[in-house]
């Protein structure tokens, strides 16, 4: 005697409802319990009985029971023993129990659908212990203790366990075994042993529980049959979902069930419905459906990888006093709950599917690519198609591909083979995914090139689930060095969601990488550590974290622990200070970071998860502090384990999701690797930033920079609208020439990298306080809670105007004065040159990006947000096009008037968040000095003045005298430095009385001689009486700052706040200037970009200079073309784009301006030019023969 269980029932875990799956499909497994019953009771056996099992564990596979014919022992493995105690405490509600028993027999399908029917208990008589109880127990040699299920009916789970055992032992109760033989009994027993079986084994298969039950023989495997021969469609039956909120059953009405089939995120068939129904009250509030759902798809049409989602919606109630006539009211349908759901609580609910039973098991088994697949030259296509292809091409990514675009790649898939990377388009246009397709696919996927290690990321999308092609990609990816792997580590994290199974090989890949480098294993800890929070996925993440700690083994572990241990004190400090008063944070600060102490007493070091090279021993926790922000992050300097290395600042933030913060740094780092690789040196600063769980995270600290906004109100809160700040900030730190051409160099080569990263990634928020300079000239952006356009808003005005920042004092600096100089054609041709390089990069970028799509960023959930990238990219127009187009947003971002304005409105904001700490510095001294430091100043004397070699302006020459010095001292100022001196002590000592200072306005010529004269004699009596001030006054930190040596001071008559300009002088033997070119002859059309002009004589008042180009011989002048006019410059920049219908001519170019003193048509002279290829070249006035 074989009997099994006729149903069982399958739990998932979900927010909104909990699924179970009645299976009749499959055959009886391979597992086996049995079971020994004590007998202490005579059992009368009925004509037939039978057991419903409604087993309470959730579990997303289940194989049903199999009961072999001996019993008295039960068959675990490593020899377990179960006992089951049928001692059932049980109220006296017998009556109550058998009216609903007799209503609703378990017997008659038709009258008991699958009720769920639990024991009413009175909570007092809960509280006293009169409930119901059952205990089942198993035992082992591997166990220290029994496993006892006990069940006294105050959760779902026990009375589902009580349910199927209660109804079990009544039917015993009631069997009258003495007119009747044994095996009757025995198959009563049997029935039993079933349900216990199938709890155990239910129970087995969904928690990491440390024993299994005996497998089945292989004897008695049910026939196999393969996927692709089975034509039955796919169908099962609904019947209800129990445990409906209250809140959903006043809030809705017309509950009914979605159910469709995807693969790939594509839908395989129309989505099938169920039919409305409303709320029923029992025991607890239920929908009942009792419906089939049948697909109109067979089971050899569905691939593997199908995945079958069920979604609950239901209809809005409408609000109390509405319309009498609500059937014309239009009611809002909304989604419920699905696999997992935010709104309700988990466990919550669950609903009930039952499957058709089989004969059979369906085996999917990988089919071998085809034999034969051809590979044709791109060359052989006809001009219409290979145009038409290289379109759909260019679109870089699959995600835009339109039902035509698919078709004529799979049409033309052939020819397509020599670009590798089109493979990721291709297979996306795959018109089938099902068994009998595989081949061709799989026959495909080996012939094609090896994809790169980066564009097999492509490969790894939710839209590729098929395990052998995942399985490829890994493949391909296997070779990537360390370095590289760390880079793309997020979105491998990523996808592993969009796996089907947790032994893949992307997981045994990422395992296999971490044991072999602490890094790798460290970010890989941290990153699942993050993705915890993600409800959906938490389970695996759990499992895969799990497996990296048993790999990387115990030392590793111990040091991750006490990361998370210093973590978890960082947040909580910050918490205190966050709700602390603004005057009481700091003292809040140090008070907090105490138990930091007690950490590092406890711990000799430990490891920063921002960067496992860092290795501190303590904390300075008089250096600590906190910013002046919504979050109120941290600034924190811990002690370094090295004992000649500097401290290690870093800032914690609690309360911010780093997560976009982290993408954002990615990409940019990226981005910066390119251009190396490309030999183009951007000078990027590039930081850390690791968030170490939501809402929480580590920010590397760069030393020596400061915010433009502190720059900027060096020179008041207007600074923002002055052009001079940043040249003045940099020759403050840079005294001499050769420093501060370095400086320039560096931020003319910085600028243009994070103009070109920001347009690209669209980073909004852009003020003043989210972009640093370095002493060194590095300027790099921060804080980016902004991106992909997702700009702040005014009303309904974008606060972020400009495609991004580049305001005139930016220029001022690169051009070295307020004149567009040559420098400022290096940065135009520097910014197209990066952008030009990450286009041909942009099926990289959409690849990385996509891949976060479901990390739960806000500002990159969908398509539209990926889209951005992708237009910002432009990858379908030409480097030329591009080259124009950057050019104009550049023109465009130099002359936005609300980017000042942005940045004078931030100024404003933050002026009642400043400090009494934040001292007021003077912007022409680098560093801060004091009476301790430089000695007491004994008298100060302005002995004369000169004139400076760089302006008419004068500087005065000061003679110090200090204490304990016999030199006297020289140093240079001038009147305006005065000024900003006197300025600063009357914001510092507001009630200190200050000696009066001159009159800045003269009337008549305020720079000549007399005017000099007269300002020396006025301000050594000003010095005089603010040497003799109160202490407080004359022994500050700016009056010694102010008068402390310079290295300007060494050489006389060269002060100045203004940077040289470096202008570009013309060869010998010209006086025309120069012109750069960008010339190429395609498609029977000759292509001139006119780019810059250099070195223009002028007669002293600015140009308006414009090119005309013509074609000679031309005498009717119809092949005539010029450019806009560049407004007041001697050295305009273009980058437009002329186009002239010939095949060749000899080419002039003709400068034509009022205010320009050279003859009216040039000449280039040169040699012959190749017209199959772009040529960029300067060019001087002679004529020159293409």
């Amino acid at each position: 005697m074989k009997p099994h269980v006729d149903h069982m029932s399958m739990f998932t875990s979900g927010g909104g409802f909990e699924l179970i799956c009645l299976l009749q499909t499959f055959p009886p497994s391979s597992l086996s319990v049995i079971v020994s019953v004590k007998k202490k009771k005579t059992y009368r056996v009925k004509e037939s009985v039978s057991v419903d099992l409604f087993p309470a564990v959730w579990s997303l596979h289940v194989l049903p029971g199999f009961l072999p014919q001996s019993k008295d022992v039960i068959r675990l493995i490593g020899d377990s023993k179960l006992s089951v105690d049928d001692r059932l405490e049980t109220r006296k509600s017998s009556n109550l129990r058998f009216r609903l028993r007799s209503a609703y027999p378990h017997s008659d399908r038709s009258k008991n659908g699958g009720f769920i029917w639990s024991p009413s208990v009175g909570h007092e008589e809960l509280l006293q212990g009169l409930g119901v109880g059952v205990k089942v127990t198993i035992s082992s040699e591997h166990f220290r203790e029994p496993l006892t299920f006990t069940c006294d009916g105050s959760s779902t789970v026990d009375l589902l366990i009580y349910q199927t055992l209660c109804y079990a032992q009544e039917d015993l109760d009631h069997l009258d075994v003495t007119p009747l033989t044994s095996l009757f009994t025995e198959k009563v027993v049997e029935k039993l042993t079933a349900a216990i079986l199938d709890l155990v084994e239910l129970y087995c298969s969904t928690f990491n529980a440390n024993f299994h039950t005996v497998p089945q023989s292989h004897s008695c495997m049910a026939p196999v049959q393969e996927a692709g021969l089975v034509t039955n469609v796919l169908s099962f039956n609904v019947y209800a979902a129990h445990r409906i909120p209250i809140t959903w059953a006043a809030s809705y009405e017309g509950f009914f069930l979605s159910c469709s089939l995807t693969h790939g995120g594509i839908e395989l068939c129309a989505p099938q419905h169920t039919s409305k129904q409303s709320v029923s009250k029992y025991l607890f509030h239920l929908v009942v459906w009792d419906q089939r759902v049948c697909f109109p798809v067979q089971i050899n049409q569905l691939p593997r990888e199908s995945q079958l989602t069920v979604t609950l919606y239901a209809s809005c109630l409408p609000p109390p006093g509405g319309a009498e006539d609500k059937g014309k009211q239009r009611r809002s349908i909304e989604a419920l709950g699905w696999d997992f759901s935010f709104k309700v609580p988990v466990l919550l609910s669950v609903s009930q599917v039952d499957f058709p039973t089989s004969s059979f098991e369906v085996l999917f088994s990988t089919p071998p690519p085809a034999e034969f697949c051809p590979q044709y030259d791109f060359s052989r296509l006809d001009t219409i198609s290979q145009i038409q292809l290289q379109d759909v091409l260019h679109k870089k990514a699959f995600f835009w591909l339109t039902v035509e675009d698919k078709r004529l790649l799979w049409e033309k898939k052939s020819f397509c083979q020599s670009e590798s990377a089109a493979l990721p388009l291709v297979l996306a246009s795959a018109p089938c995914w099902e068994w009998a397709c595989l081949p061709e696919i799989y026959a495909l996927l080996r012939q094609w090139a090896c994809l790169g290690h980066l564009d097999a990321l492509g490969l790894l999308h939710a839209s590729f689930p098929d395990q052998e092609l995942r399985r490829t990609a890994v493949q391909w990816m296997d070779s990537i060095s360390d370095p590289e792997l760390m880079d793309v580590l997020p979105q491998l994290v990523q996808a592993l969601k969009y796996e089907c199974y947790l032994d893949s090989s992307l997981v045994r890949f990422l395992l296999r990488r971490a044991i072999g480098d602490v890094r790798i294993a460290h970010y890989l800890f941290w990153l699942l550590k993050d993705n915890l929070q993600d409800s959906q996925f938490s389970a695996r993440y759990q499992h895969l974290l799990a497996a990296l700690l048993c790999c990387v083994g115990r030392g590793l572990r111990d040091e991750v622990d006490r990361q998370c241990w210093l973590v978890s004190i960082l947040t909580k400090v910050a918490q205190k200070v966050r709700d602390a008063t603004p005057s009481n944070r700091q003292c809040v600060l140090r008070e907090s970071l105490d138990e930091m102490k007690q950490f590092f007493l406890m711990n000799t070091s430990c490891r920063l998860p921002l960067n496992p090279a860092l290795l501190v021993k303590g904390i300075n926790i008089q250096l600590c502090s906190f910013f002046n922000s919504n979050a109120v992050p941290l600034k924190l300097s811990f002690q370094n384990l090295d004992p000649v290395g500097d401290n290690v600042n870093v800032i914690f933030k609690s309360g911010d999701d780093l997560r976009q913060d982290m993408l954002t740094l990615q990409m940019i780092r990226i981005m910066n690797k390119i251009w190396i690789q490309e030999g183009l040196d951007m000078r990027m600063v590039i930081f850390k930033c690791f968030s170490t769980g939501r809402g929480r995270g580590m920010v590397e600290m760069i030393p020596h920079a400061d915010t433009l906004r502190k720059i900027q109100v060096e020179h008041g809160v207007t600074g923002s609208f002055k052009d001079r700040p940043l040249a003045d900030w940099l020759q403050k730190h840079n005294p001499t020439d050769e420093q501060y051409d370095k400086a320039v160099e560096n931020f003319i080569y910085s600028c243009a990298g994070c103009c070109v990263a920001t347009y690209i990634l669209g980073i909004c928020d852009r003020h003043n306080d989210n972009i640093m300079l370095k002493t060194s000239g590095h300027m790099f952006h921060i804080d980016f809670g902004k991106f992909l356009g997702h700009a702040q808003m005014f009303g309904n005005i974008k606060r972020d105007r400009a495609p991004f920042v580049f305001t005139s004092d930016m220029a001022y600096v690169i051009n070295g004065g307020d004149k567009p100089s040559s420098r400022f054609h290096d940065f135009v041709d520097l910014c197209c040159e990066a952008y030009n390089l990450i286009r041909k990069h942009t099926h990289l970028f959409l690849n990385l990006l996509g891949l976060m799509l479901s990390c739960g960023i806000p500002e990159l959930s969908d398509l539209e947000d990926l889209k951005y990238v992708y237009d910002a990219l432009r990858p379908h127009e030409s480097e030329a096009d591009a080259t124009m187009y950057f050019t104009r947003l550049i023109e465009s971002s130099l002359g936005s008037v609300a980017t000042k304005l942005n940045f004078f409105i931030h100024n404003l904001a933050q002026m009642k968040f400043a400090s009494s700490e934040d001292r007021p510095t003077l912007s022409f001294a680098p560093r801060v000095h004091t009476v301790k430091s430089d000695g007491l100043i004994r008298s100060l004397y302005i002995c004369r003045h000169l004139r400076t070699s760089t302006s008419k302006g004068y500087v005065f020459v000061v003679k110090v005298e200090r204490e304990a010095q016999q030199e006297v001292q020289l140093v240079q100022r001038t009147f305006e430095e005065f000024h900003e001196l006197h300025s600063k002590l009357r914001l510092v000592f507001p009630s200190s009385k200050l000696p009066s200072f001159p009159s800045r306005f003269v009337i008549g010529r305020s720079r000549g001689e007399a005017t000099a004269d007269r300002r020396k004699d006025e301000l050594n009596g000003y010095v005089w009486h603010l040497i003799h001030a109160v202490p407080e006054v004359a022994q500050s930190d700016l009056v010694y700052t102010f008068f402390h040596p310079l290295p300007r001071d060494e050489t006389p008559g060269t002060t100045s706040s203004k940077p040289a300009e470096l202008l570009w002088s013309p060869a010998p033997g010209t006086e025309l200037g120069e012109v750069k070119l960008s010339i190429s002859y395609r498609n029977d059309k000759l292509f001139i970009m006119v780019m810059h002009i250099r070195g223009l004589v002028s007669d002293g008042t600015d140009p308006d200079p414009y090119v005309k180009l013509y074609l000679l011989p031309d005498p009717q002048k119809t092949s005539k073309r010029k450019t806009k006019a560049a407004r007041r410059t001697c050295n305009p920049t273009y980058n437009e784009m002329v186009r002239i219908p010939a095949a060749c001519a000899l080419i002039g170019c003709q400068l034509s301006s009022q205010r320009v003193f050279c003859p009216p048509l040039y000449s280039f002279n040169g040699g012959r030019l190749p017209l199959n290829q772009r040529c960029v070249l300067w060019e001087e006035m002679y004529q020159v023969v293409i």
